[in-house]
């Protein structure tokens, strides 16, 4: 005996169909399906926190921009560009292609134009050089010829006697060359040492200016009559001093090898090296590595210094000029040997 169908049940007994949602369960329905499609970062509806990919893992999965895959899409549904459109693009390119050429076009004629001028200024130049050092030369010539006017001019107003007395004062003072035996000093610097952490070359191994002052005083203090360094004559007024890596000897840039010559006494050399300078020379020797050397040497010219700048010059007091006295013209001073001029500052 079978059960009457009731009006939810099918009459055939089969599977019973599912029942019409109510529009309050329909809402509830689609809220769930939201909240399933939504992110949850956090994981608390999972009930455990989750992490999606961050930006760089996603860039390196997917590095090509979206725009050419939605262009690459449109290409191959069959949306290309028409033919106006098309027209267009290639008018804009090309006129944009002849433009650039045009521009290029005027520059390098622009250039062109201009080259003419720039060589011709610096042909100008050229010459000016070149005429400036031919004056020069002359110029040069000339002082020489009026130098040895000079001179013929002094010995014949001098006399034998004076004259060779100037010439030993002259010599003295480093205004005129000389020839003599005496003593070399040799000093150079050691190898250059790199520090390792900080890339730095260290100047511990170099040779410095208060080594050739010392060297210099050294020899003078051993009788040296005369001192030259790397060719530079060394007078009253000499300064060695340093300036960046570089010393000068009287403004003059001397370079390593350095070589101390000095004319003096047959035993010059041998005091030097046995005296406090050289000793010190063979410590740094030892601890630096520069390079140290003292050696006589035999017939050797020291040229002349440069001239001198007085510094500071006064006249002295002239005797009173007996009446018809003649005096210097444009000064109250009487021609003649009274007038002299007091040496120059910081003489020997």
């Amino acid at each position: 005996m079978t059960r009457p169908a009731t009006p939810e049940e099918p009459a055939g007994g089969g599977a019973a169909p599912r029942r019409a949602a109510t529009p309050e369960q329909a809402a509830d329905g689609g809220t769930a399906a939201r909240r399933a499609s939504t992110p949850d970062p956090d994981g608390t509806a999972a009930g455990k926190r989750t992490y999606g990919p961050d930006f760089l893992t996603a860039l390196f999965q997917n590095p090509l921009d979206p725009g050419y895959a939605d262009a690459a899409a449109r290409r191959a549904a069959g949306h290309h560009r028409t033919g106006a459109r098309r027209a267009t693009t290639k008018a804009v390119a090309s006129v944009t292609m002849v433009a650039i050429g045009f521009l290029l076009v005027i520059g390098y004629q622009q250039t062109v134009a201009d080259e003419p001028g720039r060589t011709q200024a610096k042909d100008a130049l050229i010459k000016q050089v070149e005429s400036r050092r031919d004056q020069t030369e002359q110029l040069q010539v000339r002082a020489d010829a009026l130098a040895d006017q000079v001179e013929k001019l002094r010995e014949q107003e001098l006399g034998g006697a004076t004259t060779a007395r100037l010439d030993n004062l002259e010599a003295a003072a480093g205004l005129a060359a000389v020839r003599g035996s005496g003593a070399r000093v040799r000093l150079m610097d050691g190898p250059a040492s790199v520090d390792a952490v900080t890339g730095e070359r260290s100047t511990a191994n170099r040779v410095k200016d208060t080594d050739l002052q010392l060297a210099a005083n050294a020899l003078w203090a051993a009788g040296a009559e005369a001192i030259a360094i790397n060719g530079q004559r060394l007078t009253a007024t000499s300064t060695i001093r340093q300036a960046g890596e570089a010393i000068l000897v009287d403004t003059r840039p001397v370079t390593t090898p350095y070589e101390v010559i000095a004319l003096g006494p047959d035993r010059l050399a041998d005091d030097f090296r046995d005296g406090y300078a050289g000793k010190f020379f063979d410590s740094l020797a030892q601890s630096y590595g520069i390079s140290f050397e003292a050696a006589k040497v035999r017939n050797v010219t020291l040229d002349a210094a440069p001239e001198l700048k007085l510094r500071s010059a006064s006249p002295s007091t002239p005797a009173p000029a007996p009446s018809g006295a003649s005096s210097v013209a444009g000064s109250g001073v009487p021609a003649g040997p009274a007038s002299t001029l007091s040496p120059s500052e910081g003489g020997r």
